[in-house]
């Protein structure tokens, strides 16, 4: 068994491919490092590419150091290659870094690809290489399949880095106009998570019942409270993750009930957290449960003014998707549009 050894990769995404590898290695060493090799540039244009947000490296040592928190024996590390020349003109300096970021002994490098055999062995002599699967026979994947069809090669993401490929649908709208049944039908519908509406129950849970004793402090906690929901919901979402408001609606009760917007819960309000936002027109019959505020048609459309008017102040207006009609139509509308988004439509 060797002492120390070394997997590295870009991990752009980290996939079930890698994880065999790196368990695999796992069993060789009293220590495995796992070397993250970045270069931010590189990193940048490949996503780009592949129409992807940027999959930074503090995104991947997290993921990589979630799937393996429980495994003592196993670390990660960042090579960081951005001003090393690009493969295979940069192997001086990047072995230099590679002693750097691994001062210890590197007794064994682990590696899938053979076209690593000889340069590594010219620059770590004293270090053996041990080839696992490089033909990919037992997970036939990459990542640069992944990055290329995220959806259809759900099944190889590692569990942590799911919640950032998830396709993230936001119901939004005033009273009573549907928002949680229409979130959990969909949930139901695609098998996956979703998340609830905390203001609805915070007066209930922490302010028994009464309403008439919010504070600014209430509606910062709710907009909180209500994005640890939402974080949670996404790291169990199977391709798509609905959630039932967010902190624009939070800080629409914020002027209802304070009669003023609320600083800290602007500070979670982001557009860029959704792919999609659903919004939901008051054309359906009002229902009271004891809970809701404004009954009068009137007042309902001009509530769903302003509200509209404060998603796209706050930079939603090309996100908004407006669903109208009774809820049948509702509910065929957001399954068309989500359809599409999975690409499932067409098959």
């Amino acid at each position: 068994m060797y002492k120390t050894g070394v997997y590295f990769g870009r991990f752009c995404p980290p996939h079930r491919g890698h994880l065999y590898q790196i368990i695999q290695a796992s069993t060789k060493c009293e220590k495995l490092i796992v070397v993250i090799s970045d270069n931010k540039i590189q990193t940048e244009n490949l996503c780009a590419a592949d129409g992807l947000p940027t999959i930074t490296y503090q995104l991947r040592k997290q993921w990589l150091s979630q799937q393996v928190q429980d495994m003592s024996h196993i670390s990660v590390r960042v090579l960081d290659e951005t001003d090393i020349p690009e493969y295979p003109d940069g192997w001086v300096m990047w072995s230099e870094r590679m002693r750097q970021v691994v001062p210890e002994k590197i007794d064994a490098f682990f590696v899938g690809d053979r076209d690593y055999d000889d340069t590594l062995q010219h620059f770590f002599p004293e270090s053996a290489i041990e080839m696992f699967d490089p033909t990919r026979s037992r997970y036939p994947i990459s990542a640069t399949d992944i990055r290329k069809d995220i959806l259809n090669n759900w099944h190889y993401i590692l569990g942590p880095a799911r919640p950032f490929f998830a396709k993230k649908v936001l119901i939004a709208g005033t009273e009573s106009c549907g928002k949680t049944t229409l979130t959990k039908c969909l949930a139901k519908l695609y098998n996956t998570s979703w998340s609830e509406e905390v203001g609805r129950y915070y007066a209930r849970d922490y302010l028994g019942g009464d309403e008439t004793i919010f504070t600014d402090e209430d509606f910062g906690r709710m907009a909180y409270l209500q994005a640890e929901q939402d974080y949670h919901a996404m790291r169990t979402a199977n391709k798509v993750c609905f959630f039932d408001t967010d902190a624009v609606v939070t800080n629409y009760y914020s002027e209802l009930y304070m009669g003023h917007r609320n600083k800290m819960v602007e500070a979670y309000i982001n557009p860029k957290r959704y792919d999609v936002v659903l919004y939901l027109n008051p054309d359906v019959t009002w229902v009271s449960d004891g809970m809701r505020l404004n009954g009068s048609q009137e007042r309902r459309e001009m509530l769903n003014e302003h509200l509209l008017s404060m998603y796209e102040e706050f930079g939603f207006k090309d996100k908004i998707v407006q669903i109208r009609g009774n809820y049948n139509q509702r509910l065929t509308a957001a399954i068309d549009l989500v359809d599409g988004m999975l690409n499932l439509a067409q098959k």
